[in-house]
């Protein structure tokens, strides 16, 4: 290689956005042929990613590069990854920048690379100009800006060499070429909440600096008809954001709804086009009961992915949360679910989302519905279906107690609980056996794979309705009133597998633009629990709990009825069963020993005549 010299420093950002738009590329359909890249250590890494190659892993697809080796010690990766030639303007006003994303696969093995420039060629030896040398990539898409002004009128190539030695994978993603104005507020989004308890409400938001020059105050002016105007002391670097509080609150009456403009304005602003930003805030005129969705991704295939199982089981006596099996890569996939999912749950498996607003382990799923629970509803929401030949059909409904504009979906979702299979795909891979990664709700008790006879899947998404995962397109007008009752109708066919007896089915109302799930309704079938209490004429208590060596069984029932008693494991494997007896209205003690059973969480299904109660038993 020439000798080359650090040209240009290099600056993180959060976000970029277009003053004038030279070059692009996001790729979402791979690297493009125009792209040049080049394999110079010719190491053999543990994935396919020898070198620069496309990854679709993730939520959007991305430029990849390992430097994970078969072998250690075999030294650093040399890859590179080559642009097509960007021909730069001749610039006054604006600067030139490069934007472009990158991050590491993991935290605690963090990528370097370098960003380098040539004028003449795209072999590794033409590129004399480093523009950044990167030590450690966070394991976050990262959006850096690197100046190319020195380059107008110049056709260039930018090239990202991959220099790591044995850390792991890096990634790169939309790379952008563009003019920047010395001085550019831009309106980045509202950060109000669309739906507000009655009162005052802060309007809040976040604005960017797209400019080159640090901004000392700007102009904020929120306007619901009558202006809103106040000077916002703030110092905003080149490319920082900033989030705003305005002074003046917006008063809002019960069930009133209010269209606002949001406006940020600086002197000598160069693209005034991008400064403001509209909010449509509705104040409920009462507040309805908040229910939560967890989705968890797993498969058949991922050894870790009991600990999804487990903690979806775990929740199932939580009330107002509704569980959702997401499978991927095993029988019980459903496409459109499978790849839809991780655009809101993304990273490894197994993953868990909760509303399509936060993200993360399993084991969270307590701690994020219990910040989602206090989340204003817009309204509440039910769902019933009917079959109908080899169809089901699925209507959701939602009673508004506050106003909506936008772009609003109502989703269904089909839910089979105690699926079971046979042959290739339906054996759980299990790396909690023999207890060597600790206690996992009996699973470090079964064998790795669990033999396919031996599981029983519960929470399994079935189907979607029109296969959208955020629901239909149309399927609310574009404006909803407070006080409306509005429904959408899906048709499902009934797969020829499925079991009808032991399908649930989940409503919801879905921010068509974000994907949040804003609530959400349930209807078991009749075999299958409800989150919420069914009205029965007996009641049944399970104690001690958790349970040692005995656990009783507690019936008191208001009429003559047929008792019987089972106990299934989280694989939804029978271990207990009590032959139906006859008794007359009255309180009955079952005795159960479970000296034998695992430690774990079990189901303890009473069936009193016809009707069934879940309960949970811990055993220790």
């Amino acid at each position: 290689m020439k000798k080359i010299t650090m040209l240009l420093a290099m600056t993180t950002l959060f976000v970029s956005s277009a003053n004038s738009q030279i070059f692009s590329e996001d790729f979402s359909s791979g690297i493009p042929a125009s792209w040049t890249i080049h394999d110079v250590d010719g190491l053999t890494c543990i994935t396919a990613h020898s070198a620069f190659a496309s990854w679709a892993a993730t939520a959007d697809e991305r430029a990849a590069s390992t430097s994970w080796y078969d072998n250690s010690g075999t030294g650093p990766t040399n890859d590179w990854l080559v642009s097509p030639a960007i021909s730069l303007p001749m610039v006054g006003v604006t600067e030139l920048h490069l934007f472009y994303d990158a991050a590491s696969l993991w935290n605690d093995f963090k990528d370097e690379y370098n960003v380098l420039l040539s004028t003449t060629g795209t072999d590794p030896e033409d590129f004399d100009v480093v523009l950044a040398e990167i030590i450690n990539e966070p394991a976050y898409l990262n959006t850096h800006s690197l100046n190319l002004t020195a380059y107008a009128g110049s056709t260039i190539h930018i090239a990202f060499q991959h220099v790591s030695d044995d850390e792991g994978l890096m990634f790169i993603d939309n790379v952008i070429v563009k003019e920047v104005f010395a001085n550019d507020i831009t309106f980045i989004s509202s950060t109000t909440p669309s739906v507000v308890e009655a009162g005052d409400v802060t309007i809040t938001g976040v604005v960017k600096n797209n400019g080159f020059e640090t901004i000392t105050s700007f102009d904020l002016d929120w306007n619901d008809g009558t202006a809103h105007i106040e000077t916002i002391g703030a110092t905003i670097a080149p490319g920082a954001t900033y989030t705003f509080s305005h002074p003046v609150d917006l008063s809002a009456a019960s069930g009133e709804s209010f269209d606002i403009d949001i406006c940020a304005t600086i002197d000598d602003d160069g693209n005034e086009d991008d400064n403001c930003g509209e909010d449509y805030v509705s104040a409920v005129s009462s507040v309805v009961d908040k229910y939560v969705v967890g989705e968890e991704k797993t498969g058949t295939w991922c050894g870790w992915c009991p600990r999804g199982t487990v903690a979806l089981e775990g929740m199932e006596s939580v009330e107002k949360f509704i569980g959702i099996a997401v499978h991927n890569g095993d029988p019980m996939t459903l496409a459109p679910y499978d790849s839809g999912i991780n655009t809101y749950v993304p990273g490894g498996y197994p993953g868990a989302g909760v509303d399509r607003v936060l993200t993360g382990d399993p084991g969270n799923f307590m701690d994020m519905f219990n910040t989602r629970k206090t989340h204003i509803p817009a309204a509440s929401i039910s769902v019933d279906y009917e079959v109908v030949g080899s169809n089901v059909e699925v209507t959701v409904t939602a009673d508004f107690v506050a106003g909506l504009k936008g772009d609003y979906r109502l989703a269904a979702v089909v839910i089979e609980n105690n699926v079971t299979g046979t042959g290739a795909g339906w054996p759980q891979v299990n790396y909690y056996a023999g207890g060597a990664n600790g206690v996992m709700g009996g699973y470090e008790s079964l064998a790795n794979p669990v033999p396919a006879e031996d599981m029983v899947y519960q929470h399994v998404g079935r189907a979607l309705g029109d296969n959208e995962i955020l629901g239909a397109s149309g399927s609310l007008p574009a404006l909803v009133a407070t006080g409306s009752s509005l429904s959408h109708t899906y048709t499902i066919a009934l797969g020829a597998d499925w079991n009808v007896d032991w399908l649930s089915y989940v409503g919801m109302l879905v921010d068509g633009n974000t994907g949040e799930i804003m609530n959400a309704g349930y209807l078991p079938t009749a075999k299958t629990s409800s989150i919420e209490e069914v009205a029965l004429d007996f009641n049944v208590n399970v104690f001690p709990n958790p349970a040692i060596n005995a656990a009783n069984v507690q019936v008191s029932t208001q009429s003559d009825a047929a008792v019987s008693i089972e106990i299934y494991n989280l694989m939804g494997k029978k271990v207990y069963q009590t032959p139906a007896s006859n008794v007359n209205a009255g309180t009955y003690y079952y005795t159960i020993d479970v000296t034998d059973f695992a430690a774990g969480i079990y189901n303890v299904v009473t069936t009193v005549n016809n009707s069934v109660s879940t309960t949970k038993l811990s055993v220790q």
